[in-house]
């Protein structure tokens, strides 16, 4: 009896340590009604991390329909995890799977998560994110017109290449901090890893470069963080020895 006791009383402690989430979400796109949402997360510790990093390794968590505008999620998570939430193959957005209640918006002109610190720390970034990407497209926009009316790329250049220089360093300087300000926690290695996925091989680049020199152990042992760094120097080694 006294057995029994114990072992239920370990079984509720470890209940108790696990991360409950649940999500509730709202979509006013029309053509999301009646397809399937799949919460996917990244390779955790114990699985293998793909012999090419940037090509996201990911696995099925939950799944719903999406009925009406609305969709449901919920279920336990060892720890706070990045997950993304996909339509078929196509992402749909980021988030943080963490203890609570959290809300997911869906619309044309926006995707937001709330209810969570990790989540509201995202999005907040993501929003300041959005407000130079929304500058570096009306400067875009203006060298499309300069072009149709005519003026020379030097021209051209002087114009908008001043600003279109500001924008994008301003914009790795967001995001290099933004990865600094969380080593300790998942949005670090997760936005890292959402950060190098842009690229078709491991490289190091200048940003890159400048978000590991200092970083903790506890962000250069991650799987993916520690798998695309041993790729990218292996390759600049390669480069290095056959020029």
């Amino acid at each position: 009896m006294d057995k029994l006791i114990l072992i239920l009383s370990s079984l509720l402690m470890l209940t108790s340590c696990a991360e409950q989430y649940n999500i509730a979400g709202n979509s006013n796109i029309a053509c999301l009604d009646g397809r399937m949402l799949y919460l996917r997360v990244s390779s955790s510790a114990d699985e293998p991390v793909h012999r090419n990093v940037t090509q996201i390794v990911s696995v099925c968590l939950d799944s719903c329909k999406v009925v009406h505008g609305r969709f449901n999620f919920e279920g336990d998570v060892d720890s706070a995890r990045m997950a993304m939430l996909y339509t078929g193959n196509q992402c749909v957005m980021p988030l943080v799977l963490e203890n609570g209640k959290l809300s997911i918006q869906v619309d044309n002109v926006t995707q937001r998560v709330t209810g969570g610190p990790l989540n509201d720390k995202l999005y907040a970034f993501f929003k300041k994110r959005n407000r130079l990407d929304n500058e570096m497209w009306e400067v875009q926009q203006t060298t499309m017109r300069l072009m149709r009316e005519g003026y020379s790329p030097v021209e051209i250049q002087r114009r908008v290449g001043k600003k279109t220089k500001q924008l994008a360093k301003r914009t790795e300087e967001l995001e290099t901090q933004f990865v600094k300000d969380n080593y300790n926690n998942v949005l670090g290695p997760g936005f890292f890893r959402l950060l190098c996925s842009q690229f078709p091989t491991p490289v190091m680049t200048e940003q890159i470069q400048r978000i590991v020199e200092g970083a903790p152990v506890h962000f250069l042992s991650d799987p993916f963080v520690r798998a695309y760094l041993q790729q990218a120097q292996l390759r600049m080694a390669v480069q290095s020895n056959n020029p």
